[in-house]
């Protein structure tokens, strides 16, 4: 089964300032197992991308014999900065069993200074 969500970064405290050309990566969360890479790419001119991803890449063992196809993942997200750097990651945020249309992750302004971050408003 085919899933789509999509992630907008904006700044925290503005939503209007957002983050072009940013390098996102989508997992879903795993407690017993390593957690599931679903998709990476990179953010456009609106401070989003769009993912598309089967749901054989998030059933694992983990998933027991209650688990059916309207199951969903438990979706996070890895921010890299310009060296692939990880600098920010929701994982301890992950929305369980969730596929929302949209997930804004806000970036502080700090994160923004400490990795060179071009916003645009």
């Amino acid at each position: 089964m085919l899933l789509t969500t999509r992630v907008r970064l904006v700044l925290s405290g503005s939503p209007n300032t957002i983050f072009p050309g940013i390098k996102v990566s989508l997992y879903d969360r795993d407690i017993q197992n390593e957690d599931d890479f679903l998709a990476t790419g990179i953010t456009d001119d609106q401070g989003e991308i769009f993912f598309s991803f089967e749901s054989e890449l998030y059933t694992d063992a983990e998933e027991n014999e209650l688990w059916r196809l309207e199951s969903l993942p438990d979706l996070y997200v890895k921010v890299y900065d310009a060296h692939g750097q990880i600098l920010l990651s929701t994982r301890s945020e992950t929305l369980e069993d969730q596929l929302p249309k949209l997930i804004t992750i806000p970036i502080s302004q700090d994160l923004v200074e400490k990795h060179g971050l071009m916003p645009n408003s």
